[in-house]
């Protein structure tokens, strides 16, 4: 099976203008929508990634995939 970059999942940030999206290929990226700029990419998961979303008040995300994980983080610190 080829690993392609299909959306599975996205999240807009409650208040920057910011989409989330989790990819078929366990890639997700930090979009500015107004600009149209791919703005941080995290490679994160082995295997489809099949929702993402952003914390409404701190700044963590959280995504689960294919791999059976949860994984939760910080975009400003990227860890």
């Amino acid at each position: 099976e080829s690993k392609s970059n299909r959306v599975k999942g996205l999240s807009f940030h409650p208040i920057r203008p910011w989409i989330l999206t989790s990819l078929h290929n366990g890639v997700i990226q930090l979009w500015d929508y107004r600009m149209g700029v791919l703005l941080e990419r995290f490679d994160e998961h082995d295997g489809p990634v099949r929702g993402v979303d952003f914390h409404k008040i701190q700044p963590l995300i959280v995504s689960g995939g294919d791999d059976y994980k949860i994984k939760v983080w910080d975009y400003k610190l990227r860890r």
